[in-house]
């Protein structure tokens, strides 16, 4: 089956369930309405909505597609989609299984946002493979981010400090909006096709007091690595190959390129994979990944080196 559409002017998402969540009925609560709009693109099993959203400091309008079955995508079509948003049934394996049977079909898309969405994840459950730490793991090895609609209250405890973020579809809508789409328009200036991003000045001085209380919450964490242990926190160690999901992106800005001088954006846009990946570490690996990371955040947005004496980036 073949599907072949015009998505000149918009790139997309694909929302995909492997549950009895329909796609339709996300995409309603990524659009906050209680019913779909009119669909912009209809062709066999999947149909294209539009969604134009606005926040802060830019504004943009992408295509969010439901998806049915799988089908066979066009090169002109694939090279639109830019995220992909899969539900599942965190009770069920075989749920989980229809997943992974989707990832031969999307092998030839580039997606940057990935987010694998469930109600929650159990610690314990019937089967292993179900359990939270081999979904997390699952998600860094295939750089997905686990987004639960309902986590559980010790999960919620468990997250860093240093990578707080927003839960359930508030989530979902905030990891596509941090994506730098292709026609995505600054609110106080011109941003046309593909010239370099650039951020406003309250945008700027936000971020650098993200990236030094980053460095406060670092500077913490090493009076006491123990901490999560004792509160009975569970951990997962994760083979280095496994976490070098953002390892390029990070050692380009420490060792100082910034090829158009857009590593803050690209960091930024990575930002919740690098949140996925500190669950899945111990205490010491988390610790060492969160210097590293408020480091390169640091260096990204031109701060002084004096200010981050002391922190390792030789890991």
């Amino acid at each position: 089956m073949s599907f072949s559409e015009n998505v000149a002017d918009c790139e997309g998402t694909l929302v995909i369930s492997c549950g009895e969540v329909t796609p339709e009925s996300i995409i309603c609560k990524i659009l906050q309405v209680e019913s779909l709009p009119e669909a912009v693109t209809s062709k066999s099993n999947l149909k294209g909505y539009s969604w134009s959203f606005t926040t802060k400091y830019y504004s943009s309008k992408i295509n969010l597609f439901a998806v049915e079955e799988k089908v066979e995508l066009d090169p002109t079509f694939s090279e639109s989609i830019k995220a992909v948003i899969f539900y599942f049934d965190s009770k069920k394996l075989s749920s989980f299984e229809d997943v992974l049977s989707w990832m031969d079909t999307l092998k030839n898309i580039d997606t940057e946002v990935q987010l694998l969405v469930c109600n929650n994840c159990l610690d314990e459950c019937d089967n292993p493979a179900l359990e939270r730490k081999s979904i997390l793991k699952w998600c860094v090895e295939n750089q997905y981010e686990l987004v639960e609609l309902n986590p559980s209250p010790e999960n919620e405890d468990e997250d860093d400090e240093n990578f707080k973020s927003a839960k359930g579809y508030d989530r979902v809508i905030e990891a596509l909006q941090s994506y730098t789409w292709a026609n995505l328009v600054m609110k106080d200036e011109k941003f046309v096709d593909e010239s370099p991003k650039k951020e406003s000045a309250e945008g700027i001085r936000e971020s650098e007091d993200a990236a030094k209380e980053t460095k406060s919450s670092v500077s913490e964490n090493n009076k006491d690595s123990s901490s999560s242990e004792e509160k009975g926190c569970k951990t997962m160690n994760v083979d280095g190959e496994e976490l070098g999901l953002e390892e390029h992106l990070l050692n380009n800005v420490l060792n100082g390129e910034d090829p158009g001088g857009e590593s803050f954006e690209a960091l930024f846009s990575k930002f919740a994979s690098m949140k996925e990946k500190a669950a899945g570490l111990n205490n010491e690996e988390k610790k060492k990944y969160a210097e590293k990371v408020a480091i390169a955040f640091w260096r990204a947005m031109g701060g002084d080196e004096d200010e981050i004496e002391g922190l390792d980036d030789s890991e």
